[in-house]
């Protein structure tokens, strides 16, 4: 790929005439908008100042419990994604190529080099671990749980996501990784900038455990989704690159080691990361916010009807069509 096509860049008024013609309805529910109270308000300037926010424990104590629950229980149904990466078949030599490529690649071209297992040899969530060591395990969570879709549509967050975008976007995807340590890093270990868009994302990260140094946390450059002059126009950047742009230390770089129940907003055209894990795991949400263009064909996740006719039309206005089910 071109550099041109990596390189996150400041959107032009081309950019802005192009999204009120694709994205007319996330323009036209505007109206639908909650004014900001005062706590809010000042997240929000945190936001725009830094690129990110943190809202420490802002699950409530109840549901966080309820989703930790419904999450056990589907990973013990090996209710995960799957194929998934299992890094016990990776091999240093014959795979020297995918690992020096940051091991990026889609799960089919993943199963196609043999480095993933699928769902006739998963037998149970300890004899996966065990035998495949992956790095990580994605789940959708929607479907199946209460819990999560108050979290992932939560009143206050929606609020302060349409503030910050000034439209109503998406919610794109939603999913839950669980990271386990691991020899590779793989894509997201690396620091890079998302490339969905240049003009309207927003990701939301809710922290369903503790997260310490040991077991991965998040990090992200504040300000770096201003500074765009400053490491762009790759898919990933090295450590001894941003080591020398931001060191470490310094108080651009924020280090997500919060409780379980945090949420983080944050807009990813900054420059971030999530830590490998050392030891333990590390159970991390995300919430990802853009606006689609109309028709928007594929379904990242399912949203049950009957939750869906239960939600406020602001919420409703955060569900794409083809997510119901």
């Amino acid at each position: 790929m071109s550099a041109a096509s990596l390189t996150v860049r400041k959107p032009t008024l081309w950019d802005h005439v192009v999204s009120r013609v694709v994205h007319a309805d996330s323009y036209a529910k505007r109206g639908l908008v909650n004014v900001l109270s005062g706590d809010q308000r000042r997240l929000l300037d945190t936001l725009r100042r830094d690129g990110s926010v943190v809202i420490d424990q802002h699950i409530p104590a109840e549901r966080l419990r309820a989703m930790r629950s419904d999450l056990d229980a589907a990973i013990e149904s090996l209710d995960f994604e799957m194929p998934c990466l299992a890094q016990s078949r990776v091999d240093p030599q014959r795979h020297g190529e995918l690992i020096r490529n940051f091991m990026y690649g889609s799960l089919q071209q993943l199963t196609q080099w043999g480095v993933t297992f699928d769902r006739t040899e998963a037998h149970g969530y300890d004899q996966v671990v065990r035998d495949f060591n992956p790095s990580t395990l994605t789940l959708y969570m929607l479907e199946r749980s209460e819990a999560f879709r108050q979290t992932w549509l939560d009143p206050c967050l929606l609020d302060i996501v349409t503030h910050y975008m000034g439209i109503v976007p998406r919610l794109s995807e939603a999913y839950v990784r669980r990271n386990f340590p691991a020899p590779h890093r793989t894509m997201n270990h690396y620091w890079h900038r998302d490339l969905n868009a240049p003009l309207h994302l927003l990701k939301v990260f809710f922290f369903l455990s503790d997260c310490r140094a040991d077991n991965g946390p998040h990090e992200f450059i504040r300000g770096s989704h201003r500074e765009l002059e400053v490491l762009n126009g790759k898919r990933y950047f090295t450590d001894d690159e941003v080591d020398h742009a931001y060191p470490p230390g310094s108080a651009e770089r924020e280090v997500s080691l919060v409780k379980a129940g945090t949420v983080v907003i944050e807009d990813t055209r900054g420059l971030h990361r999530a830590q490998l894990p050392q030891a333990g795991y590390r159970d991390l949400g995300y919430a990802i916010f853009v606006p689609l263009r109309p028709f928007y064909p594929h379904r990242n996740y399912a949203f049950p009807r009957p939750a869906y006719n239960r939600l406020t039309p602001l919420q409703q206005a955060f569900i794409p069509p083809v997510m119901l089910v």
